[in-house]
């Protein structure tokens, strides 16, 4: 991995809330967290005609959040772009690439599209996303990298997003613990709140998340950030590389989370709101998550003191987070309205335009030159390793492929359950991605 590519500036996302709800309109809007995605093509397949509605043009942008995590861009926007007009449309996550895909393959569809590095990696290729050269080149190579194909930009990154280790200051003070700088001096500080009858690490095993990103972090710090695997993504994509026979002695090591009891099997009962709830009352010293849970945690326990710790690998560090640029922000190239979408791209990109977008994203950091923001408390101690760049998402590499990160945690859940051993969990990956990049 290319230290371009994981370079973060040290700013204070989003990150996928997977929030629930529908915005076709503004009173469904208002209700956006009632599960419904009405998405059908009739009302929602075509791209703005350019209606105006006193003299403004009217266009569409769709977003697997809900309004309320661009709530002051959008307010923003509507000041800055005044003859322009925004429609929010809120997809839900789990239905966001099927309806969009259909609709861009009809030549319809939103105007501004909210891209994941997948979906702008396949609808660059097929020629669906407008080139934004331009633009991007005000951004850093960290966040265009994975919104490019074929020497060209096709979207622009959004605030970045990140998770580590949340943990409870006042417990490791009490108990004099030391924060950790290798993965087995984190092994040891659970083992000591074992012996104090603390819960270590509140996990919501019930969902394929948890496991995922703790493992792949270890295999950053490990692997992926070392001369001998910084190839590794680019190869796996084009299929000269698999997990199985690579992967196997790193996670062979990081399985010690289960041989120690920091992971167990009842956990897979648990859900991430249980754990949250678990880590905010002082039940458990730690949680993984990033910034979008603060807010809920601080909430549940406004006397909680609460800092953030990297991921650790074998090795002594600045520490690893899982993360990396937010939602690509694309133009249609089928949209009748481009010259009014790009105004909002532009505006989008100033210090000022990133500000808002930032605002209801905070934790994040932008990549556009120049924007910096003041890096909340509660991540003091990854400032370092935000400083050093160790931020990096080892699925949005895989290219075509990306999607198939929740089938490696689904594995990973089968391996905690002992259904399967570490070389058939990561055979079953390498299928389902063989299968991705072959369709």
């Amino acid at each position: 991995m290319k230290k371009k590519i994981v370079s973060v500036l040290l700013c204070a996302m989003m990150v996928v809330g997977m929030v629930s709800g529908c915005g076709k309109d503004s009173s469904e809007t208002e209700s956006k967290n009632t599960n419904k995605s009405e998405t059908s093509e009739d009302s929602q397949g075509e791209t703005s005609e350019g209606d105006t509605s006193e003299g403004k043009t009217k266009i569409r942008m769709t977003y697997w959040n809900s309004e309320d995590t661009v709530k002051t861009l959008l307010d923003y926007l509507k000041e800055e772009v005044p003859d322009v007009e925004i429609e929010f449309q809120f997809i839900d996550n789990s239905n966001y690439d099927t309806v969009v895909d259909t609709q861009l393959s009809a030549e319809e569809g939103p105007d501004i599209i909210c891209e994941s590095p997948a979906s702008a990696l396949k609808h660059a290729r097929l020629g669906y996303l407008a080139e934004l050269n331009d633009l991007g080149a005000k951004y850093s190579d960290a966040g265009t990298s994975v919104y490019s194909y074929d020497g060209n930009i096709y979207a622009l990154p959004g605030i970045s997003w990140f998770e580590g280790i949340y943990y409870n200051k006042q417990l490791f003070e009490d108990n004099q613990i030391a924060l950790p700088t290798t993965f087995d001096e984190y092994i040891a500080v659970c083992k000591k709140f074992q012996e104090l009858d603390i819960k270590p690490l509140a996990a919501g095993l019930k969902s394929w998340e948890p496991m995922l990103k703790n493992s792949m972090a270890f295999v950053t710090a490990d692997y992926l950030s070392t001369d001998e695997g910084k190839s590794f993504g680019e190869d796996y994509r084009n299929g000269e590389a698999t997990l199985d026979g690579t992967w196997n002695q790193y996670l062979e090591k990081w399985s010690e989370m289960i041989t120690e009891g920091i992971y167990t099997t009842d956990m897979t009962g648990t859900d991430h709101d249980q754990a949250l709830e678990e880590f905010a009352t002082g039940k458990a010293a730690m949680f993984c998550s990033g910034p979008w849970d603060l807010e809920t945690i601080t909430s549940k326990n406004p006397d909680l003191k609460i800092d953030m710790m990297p991921f650790n690998g074998t090795k002594a560090s600045d520490g690893w987070l899982i993360g990396g640029p937010g939602c690509g922000i694309a133009i249609n190239e089928a949209s009748k309205n481009k010259e009014a979408a790009k105004k909002v791209l532009e505006a989008i990109s100033t210090v000022e335009g990133q500000k808002a977008f930032w605002q209801d994203n905070q934790g994040g950091s932008s990549y556009l030159d120049g924007a910096e923001f003041d890096l909340p408390e509660a991540y003091t101690s990854v400032a370092k390793t935000l400083a050093a760049g160790n931020v990096y998402c080892p699925w949005n590499e895989w290219g075509g492929a990306a999607g198939a990160h929740e089938q490696y945690g689904i594995e990973m859940q089968s391996y905690l359950l002992g259904e399967q051993d570490i070389s058939q969990t990561l055979k079953n990956v390498d299928t389902e991605v063989k299968e991705l990049l072959e369709k």
